[in-house]
């Protein structure tokens, strides 16, 4: 397989019934395989937080990197890419040959369920992310798959919605980061998206697949639909749409045949789709591989280095003003500690990832509160959760558990009845199972799943059991019947295919052995994936937030790390508010009340409101940062590593005071983008109005300001940065917004001003430093509708160089 015309060569030895086959994966991560033919099957793996491999739950470990919000805030693509080489070899360790990431949407609104996938709600800053990440991924003879084109910026109804905007609107924001993939970083696949764009669905957008990704852009990749997304056989392979998954297919195999048969689709597209299969199969070796290898884990200090490199580069110290001691807090002073309290519901155990498609079981996971005990010595540590913030039961603790065993049935009424023998059983590390296929070793349809395991709790007192699950389930403790779900609809679970969790309290005696088994019969027929999640909750006794307050009284410093978790973002539900969940805001400001040098750290994947912003000393975003996050926060907090993060996205002081608002997330199956192109900082800029922190804003420890800036070039900005710190080095991220002078006659969705450059300078002590800002090609270009091109702006523009969207240091005029 040297070149594309033995390519050519071997589709002329498969028949139409063969080239349709291709068309469609075989199970959830695999092509099928022609053994005739020598065409063997290719393995796809999810991302982007890592490389998963083919199992959700007990497979492989894997390095866990930060999330692409995070990597975003960095702004720092030559860090990207080497994220992105890193995660090209965890791919090839799962035997795979695709990189289901990385995540392009924009972040429209702030309560996106996806948005910690995502990368920033600019569209230039998120295609300078986009194509380091990809380049840096196929460096390593892999493929990423872009995803979700285009316009899945909600998981509201996310499989119908119809996502409605206006072509200016889709082609200077939303289409950018693709077009930049395609055409910078030659990216090798894209995935469509489960929504409607204008009306077709995105798979069958012919407009949008055929004409704007192949004809305009010049794409000879492969187009794949997101896991379920096609739902049809003619329209979606006039449209350009090659690979259907997952397998088996739903929408082609025979149907497709037979439309080739009746003249409804011609043989012609049939084999153009099926070439681009094997072309991308020949583009990453899966021909050389002869089928996919095994799943390994690559642990190695190298990798966790860099984890830790990117954690660290993208948090953003947001406040760090002095205390009402005195003095300012950070980077902290170890020498003056005695004793800290480090408080909160992400402290013990903190949120390396968000929840959907982006998990992966991390090889390990560097604790804050753990990494904190370490590094600050001979620091007295007292610590405390504050509150708890779990939308649903974690897991049942393991430890508390001898073997979890799953049990495959081939008779659902199998399962109650005494002494029946499973047709297959599997010993699992969790009891949150999902699996994408019924297992081999059953060799028919699986009808029921039991899993079983005996408990022996640590604590006296009403226990509450939930469960989660992909079809009616019964929970049984000790053989008494505790919990029945079998009313309770889908959609609450398991990617929208499971139910709502149903909870008991039932009291259990420290030291006791209980036998906990729950039986779950096949959901419905066509179900290809199944789940079962068993949750339990120890007795809890008196008010962890007084607890919380009565720690920090006692403390020099009290360091707060609070957030959300997967249960809260994640991919199938969008947040419902801003807020920190819980009683995480009572927990911040009661404990600023009780300790005066207070420093929260937000372990989020989005913008969180904070009401306490003025209580507490300082604050410092982490975001969800990945395995090695309790050393990078340290390593921040501490002064190791200067911070250097900028916000991605703006943030809001309320949900009313964001763009889409009033319009999201849909009404009547429409997601009308009626905020047009004034999404985030566009619109907060051109408004007038006040967020609470705004788009590339970013504090650091160093005193480092923007002296002077020159126009090199209409593209190119020289620019001086001081640092007048006499010991400590800086890092500044220099950004470059344009702004058209004559207003007169512009569009009102016409942004006051837009990010067309910027550049990541470090500054050492004592020293200024003169950098280049290269600015967008397009910096002074928009869409024209009737010419249906970018045409260049009549008129002046005024550049504006500075630290953030609202801090201007300097102004340069382009005429």
């Amino acid at each position: 397989m040297a070149d594309h015309l033995s390519v050519d060569a071997l589709l002329d030895t498969l028949s139409l019934e063969e080239q349709v086959s291709l068309l469609a994966g075989i199970d959830f991560w695999h092509t099928v395989p022609n053994e005739r033919a020598g065409i063997p099957s290719m393995r796809v793996t999810d991302g982007p937080a890592g490389a998963r491999g083919t199992k959700f739950d007990g497979g492989p470990a894997s390095v866990n990197v930060p999330c692409s919000t995070a990597l975003a805030a960095s702004w720092d693509p030559e860090l990207v890419e080497e994220v992105g080489h890193l995660l090209g070899r965890e791919v090839r360790a799962k035997g795979a040959r695709v990189h289901l990431a990385p995540t392009v949407n924009l972040h429209r609104t702030p309560v996106g369920g996806r948005n910690f996938e995502c990368m920033s709600e600019d569209p230039f800053l998120t295609a300078r992310t986009a194509v380091a990440y990809v380049r840096g991924v196929q460096a390593e003879g892999v493929a990423s798959c872009i995803k979700h084109y285009v316009g899945n910026d909600t998981e509201f109804e996310r499989n119908t919605i119809d996502s409605q905007m206006d072509e200016r609107t889709l082609r200077e924001l939303y289409l950018v980061p693709f077009e930049a993939a395609v055409k910078e970083a030659g990216v090798l696949s894209i995935m469509t998206s489960y929504n409607r764009i204008n009306g077709p669905f995105a798979a069958d957008s012919k407009e949008l697949v055929d004409g704007v990704l192949r004809g305009e852009w010049g794409f000879d990749g492969l187009v794949m639909s997101d896991w379920f997304g096609l739902h049809s056989t003619v329209e979606g392979i006039e449209a350009g749409l090659d690979l259907e998954m997952p397998g088996p297919t739903q929408h082609r195999g025979q149907k497709l045949v037979d439309a080739v048969h009746a003249g409804r689709v011609s043989a012609e597209l049939v084999r153009k789709a099926a070439r681009n299969v094997l072309v991308l199969m020949q583009r990453v070796g899966a021909f050389d591989d002869g089928g996919p290898g095994p799943e390994t884990t690559v642990d190695v200090p190298e990798d966790r280095a860099l984890v830790r490199r990117a954690a660290a580069a993208g948090m953003v110290l947001l406040r760090n003003e002095p205390a009402p001691t005195g003095e300012v807090v950070l980077p902290l002073d170890v020498s003056g500690l005695r004793r800290v309290a480090v408080i909160g519901p992400n402290a013990a155990v903190g949120r390396p990832r968000g929840g959907g498609s982006a998990q992966v079981r991390p090889t390990h996971v560097s604790q804050p509160l753990a990494a904190l005990r370490e590094r600050l010595g001979g620091v007295e540590i007292v610590d405390g959760p504050g509150c708890y913030i779990n939308k649903h039961l974690a897991a049942l603790p393991t430890r508390l558990c001898d073997t979890v065993v799953l049990d495959y049935f081939t008779d659902g009424a199998d399962l109650d009845l005494a002494g029946a023998v499973p047709a297959h059983s599997a010993e699992s590390i969790t009891t949150r199972i999902m699996w994408t296929h019924d297992p081999e070793e059953v060799g028919a349809r699986v009808e029921g799943v039991r899993l079983h395991t005996n408990f022996t709790p640590d604590v006296s007192g009403e226990w509450t059991l939930g469960i989660t699950s992909v079809g009616p389930t019964r929970l049984y403790v000790d053989r008494a019947e505790l919990l029945d779900n079998s009313t309770v609809p889908a959609g609450g679970s398991f990617f929208g295919m499971g139910k709502d969790e149903t909870v008991g309290a039932v009291k259990l005696e420290a030291g006791q052995i209980y036998a906990l088994e729950a039986r779950m019969r096949r959901g419905k027929i066509d179900q290809t994936m199944g789940g079962i999640h068993l949750g339990a909750q120890p007795p809890r006794v008196g008010d962890p937030v007084d607890d919380a307050v009565d720690l920090a009284g006692t403390a020099d410093l009290a360091i707060l790390i609070v957030g959300t978790n997967h249960d809260w973002e994640s991919e199938g539900w969008d947040r419902d508010d801003l807020g920190l969940p819980g009683r995480q805001d009572e927990l911040v400001r009661r404990v600023a009340e009780a300790c005066p040098r207070t420093v929260v750290v937000v372990n989020a994947g989005s913008p969180v409101t904070m009401p306490w912003l003025n209580d507490v000393a300082a604050v410092l975003y982490a975001w969800f940062p990945g395995q090695e996050m309790g050393d990078a926060i340290a390593d921040v907090l501490l002064g190791t590593v200067e911070p250097q993060g900028r916000l991605p996205v703006t943030f809001p002081r309320r949900m009313e005071d964001t763009p889409a608002s009033e319009h999201h997330p849909g009404r009547n199956g429409v997601a009308r983008y009626v905020e047009r192109r004034l999404m985030g900082y566009r619109w907060y800029d051109t408004i007038g109005r006040e967020p609470l922190f705004p788009f590339g804003y970013g504090l650091g420890y160093a005193p480092t300001t923007i002296t002077g800036a020159s126009l090199l070039s209409d593209h190119l900005v020289s620019v001086q940065v001081a640092n007048t710190s006499a010991d400590r080095d800086g890092v500044e991220v220099v950004q470059v917004y344009a702004h058209r002078v004559d207003r007169e006659g512009l569009p009102a969705d016409e942004a006051d001003q837009v990010l067309v450059g910027y550049t990541k300078v470090p500054v050492p002590a004592g020293t200024t430093v003169t950098a280049q800002v290269a600015l967008d090609a397009r910096a002074y270009s928009s869409w024209d509708v009737e010419q249906h091109a970018w045409v260049a702006n009549p008129g002046a523009f005024e550049l504006r160089v500075g630290r953030s969207s609202r801090d201007v240091a300097t102004r340069l005029h382009r005429g």
